[in-house]
């Protein structure tokens, strides 16, 4: 226990100072963010203020990022609109959404899952952030136009767009246009001690309040303390209800370790990634199960609790707890807030989500891997995120595999064998000679890590070689490891030529590739005499 506390809490009064100040400027700037996500979901904005709070600062005490400042994110924004548009008459079924994605995430994290995320490919981790930015943009346009109605999703919220700019309101169009000029080109002398965001939201609500209180407000916010949710979990909605909860684990464990590694870089650490996602998931559960939005790590938020000299997970703690103090003694004064100003600061959320770095190199990467981004770009947006980022891997994982195999094959040596033993063809032609015995012979050499993705090519290349040669010496002894189907795929053809069994010859070394073929059974199908096993070390002489 005094482990736990001296790991919580700054062992300096300087350093305490400093966590208390970076709490205090990290709430600031997830005050308006908070707001504006709330409303963006459907939940309102108390929902996510509750998020805030409740997960800043559960991820800040048991997470395994210690500066990282958690909360409602547009990733996880954009999925729970979509879920309030098909669950939105059952609130109770929508946060017990929330609380199973926790428990789904913490589960992630207990059975080690954090580092598979560092294999999702960047045109994948692109093309969906600037996909979740699109939305983002496309949601909050109509407000700024003056269109405050609810959409059913992406299509019918473009489809909107012509008939909210024939009946567009001046009064929305100039304070969301207000809202987003300020965070756009207010000078960094003045954002380094007010965020634009905060910025945006005083100058655009005392605007509205002085000339335009007509204006459609965010309305009344809870004061107090929340009071627990009822689970409800209907057997018939229990597909969609498990769908939609591992959707916001998924995206929710993606979204937090990406701003993990942002924070790594920054203080020049290692976070723990399956620790942080625990302590996401826990988070999650219970801002789930006290009516809160679920989130995740946020980037923004995160660097502006480093700058502002964090210094232990503690900053987090206090981020949240200023965050409850606003709303137990200051909700009033936010229910003046105009929606058009929250879309405002939304849409400069938006722009910042996606990924301009890889835009700009748009003719610098292969035409490869601005397809698959723009493929998962277009998923996002139009299909649902689970959708984008599976198809997203699997079509990654189709164009890694084809150069994977491109690689393999430059592996692959033929030798043609002569009475002085066998000679390289550096073409990887073989050149067919008869040798003093009558025998044509040919040696195949293969070496590396072989995968599936060679079964192709590797059977078309044995299959010439048995066609054309008498003895065929099958030389695996620089092979590190072999995908079992490629293993599989070699078995069938040499059983498929009982007649050539006396003139196959394997040549292989102890370990793990000859463990496989012995256990599918291909060392016991060769004569003894065909055999060859080294010892490890022989290998390589």
């Amino acid at each position: 226990m005094k482990d736990f506390f001296r790991k919580v809490f700054p062992r300096s009064s300087t350093a305490l100072r400093q966590d208390i100040f970076a709490g205090i400027t990290a709430a600031v700037v997830a005050l308006p963010l908070a707001l504006a996500f709330g409303v963006a979901s459907g939940l309102g904005p108390t929902a996510g203020l509750y998020g805030a709070m409740v997960l800043g600062f559960v991820a800040a005490l048991l997470g395994g990022t210690p500066l990282q400042i958690s909360g409602p994110t547009g990733p996880m924004t954009v999925v729970m609109a979509g879920l309030v548009v098909s669950y939105g008459g059952s609130p109770h079924v929508l946060f017990t959404i929330v609380i199973l994605a926790g428990l789904f995430q913490g589960m992630f994290g207990i059975l080690k899952l954090g580092a598979y995320v560092n294999y999702v490919p960047m045109p994948v981790v692109s093309g969906f952030m600037s996909g979740i930015g699109c939305i983002i943009i496309t949601m909050e346009i109509l407000p700024v136009l003056g269109d405050y109605s609810a959409h059913q999703g992406i299509p019918d919220a473009i489809m909107s767009i012509p008939h909210a700019l024939a009946n567009l309101d001046v009064a929305s169009l100039g304070l969301g246009g207000l809202s987003l000029a300020i965070t756009l080109i207010t000078p960094k002398a003045v954002s380094r001690y007010v965020p634009t965001s905060l910025l945006a939201l005083i100058v655009g609500t005392t605007v509205a309040v002085i000339f335009f209180p007509e204006l459609k407000t965010i309305g009344e916010i809870a004061t107090g303390l929340p009071s627990l949710t009822h689970i409800e979990i209907p057997f018939s909605a229990l597909p969609g209800i498990v769908t939609g909860a591992f959707m916001l684990a998924l995206l929710g464990s993606i979204d937090s370790l990406l701003t993990s590694t942002v924070a790594d870089r920054m203080t020049r650490s290692s976070h723990d990634s399956n620790k942080e996602l625990v302590g996401q998931g826990v988070g999650n559960a219970i801002a789930g199960l006290l009516g809160g939005l679920p989130g995740a790590g946020a980037t923004m938020r995160t660097v502006v609790n480093v700058k502002a000299g964090a210094q232990t997970r503690l900053s987090g703690m206090i981020h949240a707890l200023t965050l409850l103090v606003i709303v137990l003694f200051a909700s009033g004064l936010a229910a003046h807030i105009p929606l058009a100003v929250l879309a405002g600061i939304l849409l400069k959320v938006g722009l910042d989500i996606l990924d301009w770095d890889f835009i700009r190199r748009l003719k610098v990467w292969r035409g490869e891997k601005v397809f698959l981004m723009l493929a998962v770009l277009v998923l996002t947006v139009f299909s649902d995120l689970v959708t984008a980022i599976g198809l997203g891997l699997i079509l990654s994982h189709m164009i890694y595999s084809s150069r994977l195999n491109r690689n393999q094959l430059r592996q692959i040596r033929l030798f043609e064998e002569s009475e002085e033993g066998p000679l390289e063809d550096d073409e990887n032609v073989v050149r067919v000679e008869t040798t003093s015995g009558g025998q044509k012979k040919v040696t195949l050499h293969l070496s590396g890590a072989l995968s599936y993705s060679l079964g192709k090519d590797l059977t078309r290349l044995l299959n010439d070689a048995l066609s054309r040669y008498d003895r065929i010496t099958l030389d695996l002894a620089d092979v590190e490891t072999m995908d079992i189907s490629l293993a599989i795929s070699m078995e069938d053809i040499l059983r498929g030529l009982p007649e050539k069994r006396n003139g196959i010859h394997v040549r292989i070394k102890t370990g793990e590739v000859r463990d496989l073929l012995q256990v599918i059974g291909l060392l016991d199908w060769l004569q003894p005499e065909n055999l060859t096993v080294l010892e490890a070390g022989e290998a390589a002489k």
